[in-house]
């Protein structure tokens, strides 16, 4: 009997040791969050998947998800610790053989950027349940928060303004290929107007008639640049990127094609980002959109050499709108080139037209 014993706990022993050893051996981990693009406080889902490879079991799992320090995560608070650079989410759980364990967990972000789901620990347990085992899951995924929509009327009516006086100046251009129909010949019309073929069908002269609100292209400047780098010029900045996603908003309903360059650096996995070609429509809006997300408060260069790229790009028709914290004597020359290269004013937008709208709330 007691050999039997002895032998039992040797086997006992083996055991012990040969799962501490492989307690998270074939044990794979991956998290996906269901959006990578979203608004500030709107809801998305963090897939988390555990599998287990090996065909044997593994009695007590202890895992730990590194989450970004700002999230909102709707789950038990016990099981939630927030750090001073990430928020850490503990799940206890065991995985049968050739298991995979599902979690999803829904949560928020409020704050415009980009951020980071890097990874987990876990801790296998033994076979006693005596001593735990660890392993280092690396990871990077991410989620970018657009800047929030703002409703300013004082934008809206900026902006109206300077596109109707666009139209006007793309009006006496004339462009003759936006034809959208003839209209009554009243003499003040160019004799290249006329359409010959309508006034022998009507039996009077017509003349084509013109849309000229979609012949107009537009470039948003962005600029981060500040004297000093202050809570108050970050606070402007942030204003700043919500500016351009109201001006993105208003072209795209407006049905104007636009483009996009900036000097703010970008966080993140984007590359080099620091032009957007013209375009129109969802993606082109969301690829703004996401930028604007990246976008930090550090600049690559000054504005005023953003703006000489700007210009050599610059023609007849095509209108500029700056987006700034503040406005510098220094980059007037390359402004007033700009202007001329164009034949058309600059419109400037500060955050200024934000503060108006929150004044008019207060009062």
């Amino acid at each position: 009997m007691a050999v039997f014993f002895v032998i039992f706990l040797i086997f006992l022993l083996l055991v012990q040791k040969y799962s501490l050893r492989t307690a998270l051996h074939r044990v794979y981990y991956d998290c996906e969050p269901s959006r990578h693009l979203i608004d500030p406080d709107e809801s998305f889902t963090v897939h988390s998947t555990i599998e287990n490879q090996k065909p044997m079991p593994v009695l007590f799992v202890r895992m730990i998800e590194k989450f970004p320090l700002d999230i909102q995560l709707r789950a038990d608070e016990s099981d939630i610790y927030r750090g001073t650079n990430q928020v850490e989410l503990n799940s206890r759980f065991y995985l049968m053989p050739k298991q995979v364990y599902h979690r999803e967990v829904e949560a928020k972000l409020s704050r415009r950027g980009c951020h980071f789901f890097s990874g987990c620990t876990m801790y296998g347990g033994d076979f006693m349940g005596m001593k735990e085992t660890v392993e280092y899951y690396r990871g990077l995924k991410e989620v970018i928060v657009m800047p929030k929509s703002v409703d300013c009327p004082s934008l809206d009516k900026t902006l109206g303004d300077y596109l109707g006086d666009m139209s006007v100046n793309r009006f006496i251009l004339e462009d003759p290929v936006l034809t959208i129909g003839f209209r009554d010949y009243t003499g003040r019309e160019p004799q290249r107007a006329i359409s010959w073929v309508q006034s022998a069908r009507f039996g009077k002269m017509m003349v084509k008639n013109y849309d000229h609100t979609f012949d107009l292209s537009v470039t948003i400047l962005l600029n981060v640049k500040t004297p000093y780098r202050t809570e108050e010029n970050d606070a402007l900045i942030e204003d700043c990127f919500c500016l351009v996603r109201a001006v993105c908003e208003k072209m795209e309903e407006k049905q104007v094609k636009y483009s996009f360059s900036t000097n703010a650096a970008i966080s993140g996995f984007a590359g080099n980002w620091a032009e957007i070609g013209e375009g129109l429509g969802g993606n082109h809006f969301l690829t703004v959109m996401e930028g604007l997300g990246r976008a930090t408060s550090s600049a690559t260069q000054s504005f005023s050499l953003t703006i000489d790229r700007a210009s050599r790009q610059a023609e007849q028709g095509r209108s500029f709108i700056l987006v700034t914290p503040s406005v510098e004597e220094e980059w007037m020359p390359s402004l007033r080139r700009l202007q001329e290269l164009s034949g058309a004013p600059v419109c400037i937008l500060t955050p200024d037209l934000l503060r108006e709208k929150k004044e008019s709330e207060i009062a």
